[in-house]
């Protein structure tokens, strides 16, 4: 069965040291750049509520600086890149840097780029649609004995098949539940991790409660067709610090709501390591 570990808050200062026997997975979210007032803490709207935006870029330098030095097996990030319509240069300025094996999936506030912007500036414009985005994907993790299901979710998406805009509600279509339960079913690992900007468990008026009540079935149908049927679902959105939320929903299903790299002068980074057994635990690099 899947466990969490109480979470540990790595010292800024110690090196991490990744154990070769578990599959390292570093996600980010929710960092909501401000071009505008970037390295400004006294710019009118630099700091609004907890969320520094002066310091935003700053955070996602440093964070993907320890990535880099600490070469983990692959980098999540699960969107609100932009805080509001701008140009994802400063994103990818640093983004591009990565290495190792990387993904996004859009947030929200990305939108205000419009999706064909966003398409063309991640340079995902030859990727495949699947259920109406090239954000909807399916991984097979390996290394070792460590075998895991990646599924990245395109949460922004309407009844008429176009991506959303000005709502912080998420939305999931049925061609979404359809393919989500196929590669559930279909897919060789036990254990999926599943990636979304919006969590399907996180508060209730973050997501259209029929499209939850639709994929909550579907969950369920998987795990009576597979006893060994493990999901974690991680999401952003719901901003919360300076540590993630954990809820076991089931016994076969675990949310995990992230930190929020925007909230505070310092926030961080999660560090997901996954064993062959299928434990897993939740650490943090703090940026």
């Amino acid at each position: 069965m899947t466990a969490s570990r109480p979470p540990l808050v790595v010292p800024e200062a110690a090196a991490l040291v990744l154990s070769s026997d578990e599959l390292h997975l570093y996600w980010l979210t929710d960092l909501h750049l401000v071009d505008a007032v970037t390295d400004q803490p006294d710019a009118e709207g630099a700091i609004r509520g907890n969320r520094h935006y002066y310091a935003a870029k700053q955070k996602l330098r440093k964070a993907v600086d320890t990535i880099q030095k600490e070469q983990p097996d692959v980098v999540i990030c699960t969107g609100d890149i932009t805080d509001h319509k701008q140009s994802l240069a400063s994103f990818l300025e640093d983004w591009e840097r990565i290495t190792v094996p990387k993904e996004v999936v859009i947030g929200n506030h990305d939108l205000d780029n419009g999706y064909v912007s966003l398409v063309e500036q991640l340079g995902y414009a030859e990727r495949a649609v699947i259920a109406r985005s090239v954000f909807n994907r399916s991984v097979a993790l390996q290394k070792g004995k460590v075998r895991v299901r990646l599924l990245l979710l395109d949460t922004n998406i309407g009844v008429d098949g176009q991506h959303l805009v000005e709502t912080s509600e998420g939305a999931l279509q049925d061609d979404a539940i359809a393919w989500l339960e196929h590669e559930m079913s279909t897919c060789p690992e036990s254990l999926v991790f599943l990636f979304s900007h919006h969590g399907m468990a996180g508060p209730a008026h973050y997501f259209n409660r029929q499209d939850v009540a639709r994929y909550n079935a579907m969950i369920q149908r998987i795990a009576l067709a597979r006893p060994d049927f493990q999901l974690v679902h991680c999401a952003g959105h719901h901003h919360v610090h300076p540590h993630a939320e954990i809820r076991e929903l089931t016994r076969y299903e675990t949310f995990v709501n992230g930190v929020a790299m925007i909230s505070e002068a310092q926030s961080a980074i999660h560090v997901v390591s996954i064993a062959s057994d299928h434990t897993w635990t939740l650490s943090y690099r703090k940026v």
